[in-house]
């Protein structure tokens, strides 16, 4: 297991943030917020004349979505019995756009999170890296772990932007990324300093489990 930046690296890369967790007798030498960003899942433009705010998921999209809603679920947030590598989000926050309401729903569904932990956020529909950082630094103090569902560009500009070393060279549609915030206070975030905990896509799931997640990525990255 190695350090770097202040987190804990397991040998698949897969960071621990400091204290996280009991179960490895780490302790706990700063408080952090997370904060994981979800873009929504593949949408549907086979109905000609529908406003780009009502596009539903389509067949794909549907596949994926439960796909890393159960890949989250299992491997970072405990359930199922496994052992957390995050702490349980307390809320959810989404793009008021169908399609991004549809994959945070199925999100909370599986995370097993009460109906009202969902909240919308009008201001959210193809917001700017900008928009977003100021919805983050208006979060509740009490939350310590936060997830965001929204669109590109801004969602993929976000991610890099808060990022402080990595970089994430694409974002395609359900793609995940779970980052540590080094600060007590949501109010405090700003750009440079995140650390990547996690980048997740279907792609990257259907590659490393194809006996496990198959037909939820056309293989492009889109």
């Amino acid at each position: 297991m190695g350090e770097r930046g202040g987190l804990f690296f397991d040998g698949f890369g897969i960071a621990l943030g400091w204290g996280a967790w009991q179960g490895l007798g780490v302790p706990e030498v700063r408080p952090m917020k997370y904060l994981t960003v979800i873009r929504h899942a593949k949408s549907s433009w086979n109905q000609p004349g529908l406003a780009d705010h009502d596009r539903s998921l389509n067949d794909r999209g549907n596949r994926a979505a439960p796909a890393m809603a159960k890949f989250l679920w299992t491997t970072y947030l405990g359930g199922e019995n496994s052992e957390p590598l995050l702490p349980r989000p307390e809320r959810l926050i989404s793009s008021t756009a169908l399609r991004a309401l549809t994959t945070a729903q199925i999100m909370r569904e599986t995370f097993q999170m009460p109906k009202e932990h969902l909240h919308l956020d009008q201001g959210l529909y193809l917001a700017t890296e900008e928009k977003l950082i100021s919805t983050v630094r208006g979060f509740d103090e009490s939350w310590g772990h936060a997830v965001v569902f929204g669109h590109n560009p801004g969602m993929h500009d976000f991610v890099n932007r808060l990022l402080a070393r990595a970089r994430v060279p694409k974002f395609p549609t359900c793609a995940v990324a779970i980052m540590a915030l080094p600060n007590e206070f949501w109010a405090l975030t700003d750009w440079n300093e995140a650390q990547l905990v996690g980048f997740l896509t279907p792609k990257t799931l259907e590659r490393r489990f194809p006996d496990v997640y198959r037909d939820i990525s056309d293989g492009d990255d889109d």
